[in-house]
């Protein structure tokens, strides 16, 4: 019988000490801003699963964004706000509308982005773009220059945004340019407006050392729509094809070109062109050019497999598809080219009134987060592809206890040496007023009170330690707001919580004590108290790790921390108002 004891506890005592072994002591040498990419987490609100990376994959890897610079920007072509699928919505009344060509060739909105229907000079705008596009880890910006148009003015707003942010250390996407229709004249002009005066050299896409461009050479041997249906001659110059590294343009009704940079794909599994390749979100119909005669394969949820829509289009399964090829041959795929983020609009035909490349919520293509519909699930999944495309997956690493003294007259030493160091972007809470794309009203927002820049978390034998840095001092609490200075604690899990997030600190501070509060049956509940301290722009919480159901030895939370949300029952609200690190339903996590 001892025999049979010893033999049991030996057993268990090995089981024991193989899940400690598990935890590995974290040796990288990263910089804040890498950690946080690589922890950052989150569920979307379809039960998705945004996972944390240990390390980028050796074989560098790219993404890049189709990304629209026209909205707002032929103000005789948008007159006013129209948006397709609220007039679908009104029934006879707004298809009479939408039949009605006494408007044709103005622009229709295929439904209303989160940051409503915004003029993309609006630098508010522009700088949520660059946070939401570098979380998501996406290298490249290519620009729809596909129809001659340069857009100055928005590049003006954009490249000074994308350089302010860089020099924060942040890995902002670079920028590039997609010709097709006049390509040669159309990439004359960009030289000359951006490329000429080199003042913005260190933010062109070159992966290979030259700026890139996506053009028509002699070379392009029908790949474009232009060189194979229109016999176009419009070629990048000689010189331009010495300064820039040039992609052929290709059309998907055009013939394959292993030098080209194709940005839509009629076919899955997609054709790779030399590494590259294209993943859209829905595609044109394959046999009318207008997305208003709702093709099937124009629908988001369409089944490439099946050639019929079969899932929801909130899902994405004709994006997941696309991604899947990807991933079916991730050795030999080295840069994708993702279409797109942010389209939103198109023209009613003269004649017919249809409407090409976009229509409604299930018929379009934008992945950008829009208000109703499929809010955010398109940019989440996003994130996740990118991520594993890029990442390697994670690793449970050991976090070490630290003893912090909550009442040392320098609270940023105490943290000094603590690993686990998040950044955010300085410069993100900026206030907002500018006109919509009709010029017909401004958008405006005053949210912006506090700053956030820096977090580090921490733990001891009994407690978890919270870090919050500002940009400038905090704000006095005025004694009623319940969204001052929050910091939410969650294990991604969407049951009974709120977006994944079970617990909140902060909502009434009184002194040097601060409220703990727990999600129950949709509404915050009093749970505790945690220790709370602020000095300048540094604010420290510490809460016992008992009171949110944790140990030193059995530790493992996603967080966030924000400020003056202006609706904080709403998860979406925290990509717009106030300052969320990080924006919107991601989180950072600690302890995984």
């Amino acid at each position: 019988m001892k025999k049979i004891i010893s033999f049991i506890l030996a057993f268990l005592f090995s089981i024991f000490t193989i899940g400690c072994s598990k935890k590995s002591e974290d040796t990288r040498s990263l910089s804040a801003i890498d950690y946080s990419y690589l922890n950052l987490s989150g569920t979307d609100a379809l039960g998705r699963r945004i996972e944390t990376g240990s390390s980028y994959k050796e074989d560098q890897k790219h993404v890049g964004i189709f990304y629209s610079f026209w909205i707002g920007q032929h103000p005789e072509l948008q007159k006013s706000i129209q948006n397709i699928q609220n007039l679908l919505d009104q029934g006879q009344t707004g298809i009479e509308k939408l039949k009605d060509l006494s408007d044709a060739g103005q622009f229709y909105f295929w439904g209303e982005p989160l940051y409503g229907y915004y003029n993309m000079q609006d630098p508010w705008v522009l700088t949520r773009h660059v946070e939401l596009l570098t979380m998501a880890g996406i290298d490249f910006l290519c620009v729809d220059a596909t129809n001659t148009f340069e857009y100055v003015k928005v590049g003006e707003t954009l490249l000074p945004i994308l350089r302010a942010i860089k020099e924060q250390g942040f890995k902002v996407p670079g920028v590039c340019f997609y010709t097709n229709t006049s390509s040669g004249t159309t990439a004359n002009r960009i030289y000359e407006n951006y490329y000429k005066d080199g003042k913005w050299d260190d933010l062109w896409y070159a992966p290979n050392g030259r700026p890139l461009i996506v053009g028509i050479t002699e070379n392009n041997n029908m790949a474009s729509d232009q060189t194979r249906y229109h016999n176009s001659k419009d070629f990048v110059s000689p010189t331009l094809q010495r300064y820039f590294e040039v992609k052929e343009s290709e059309w998907p009704n055009g013939l394959p070109n292993d030098n080209s940079m194709p940005w839509m794909s009629w076919d899955c599994p997609q054709i790779i062109h030399n590494g590259y390749i294209a993943v859209p979100v829905a595609q044109h119909g394959h046999d009318t050019i207008s997305v208003s005669h709702m093709a099937p394969e124009s629908h988001r949820g369409y089944d490439n497999k099946k050639g019929i829509v079969t899932g929801d289009y909130r899902e994405g399964q004709s994006f997941q598809q696309m991604w899947d090829t990807v991933f079916e041959n991730e050795n030999d795929v080295s840069t994708v080219l993702v279409c797109s983020w942010n389209e939103w609009m198109a023209q009613k035909q003269p004649n017919t009134g249809d409407f090409v490349d976009v229509y409604n919520w299930e018929y379009s293509r934008d992945i950008e987060m829009m208000k109703d519909g499929y809010g955010d699930n398109f940019y989440l999944q996003l994130c996740q592809n990118v991520r594993k495309f890029k990442l390697n997956s994670g690793v449970s690493y050991s976090y070490p206890k630290t003893e912090i003294n909550l009442d040392a007259t320098d609270l940023s030493k105490e943290f000094e040496n603590v690993k686990s160091h998040y950044k955010d972007f300085s410069g993100d809470a900026l206030a907002r007023n500018f006109k919509n794309a009709a010029g017909t009203e401004n958008y405006i927002d005053n949210s912006n009170r506090n700053d956030i820049t820096d977090i580090k978390v921490a733990h001891d034998g009994n407690n978890l330690y919270f870090y919050v840095q500002t940009k400038d001092a905090i704000t006095e609490y005025n004694g009623t707001d319940k969204n001052w200075m929050n910091v939410f604690i969650g294990e991604g899990k969407t049951d009974n919580t709120f977006a994944g997030y079970k617990y909140v600190l902060n909502r009434t501070p009184n002194g040097n004590k601060t409220s703990l509060e727990v999600y129950n049956n949709g509404q915050w509940e009093e749970k505790g108290t945690a220790d709370f301290r602020i000095k300048d722009n540094v604010m420290v919480v510490c809460v016992p790790l008992s009171s949110i159901g944790k140990s030193a030895n059995k530790l493992a939370i996603e967080f966030k921390v924000s400020d003056n949300v202006t609706n904080p029952d709403d998860i979406m609200d925290y990509y717009v108002t106030g300052d969320s690190a990080p924006i919107g339903r991601l989180s950072f996590s600690y302890g995984k």
